[in-house]
């Protein structure tokens, strides 16, 4: 079952539009789509693929980043597609799900924004 995070965060609009860049450099995402809906208003979509060729499955991560003026509202949902037989991760490997979750709490206790985790499904 798929796990989905909504978060909200609140902060200086500069810092809000500079973490979606930072975001779009620094992820390790295999598809980015971007849209200005109005004027200060804009959707991104970030896909993510984890491959464990090891034991031949994939996860994909999906994360909806929705700017508005004075805030950013995420959602990020761990689909968990697999194909190929099941097995596991090694033990020093971190899902790709938790590395954009560890990233986007850093990101923001770095800069002073207010993360508000709306709920999880």
């Amino acid at each position: 079952m798929a796990k989905i995070y909504r978060f909200e965060i609140f902060g200086p609009r500069p810092t809000l539009q500079r973490m979606g860049e930072v975001m779009y450099k620094d992820t390790p995402h295999i598809h980015y789509f971007e849209r200005e809906l109005t004027d200060q208003q804009y959707i991104r979509v970030f896909l993510y693929e984890d491959q464990n060729t090891t034991v031949q499955n994939s996860r994909c991560v999906t994360c909806i980043y929705s700017e508005y003026a004075s805030s950013i509202q995420i959602d990020l949902a761990d689909v968990g597609k697999q194909s190929g037989f099941r097995g596991s991760q090694g033990l020093e490997d971190q899902p790709v799900y938790d590395q954009i979750l560890d990233f986007i709490l850093d990101f923001s206790k770095q800069y002073g924004l207010t993360v508000q985790n709306k709920q999880e499904v």
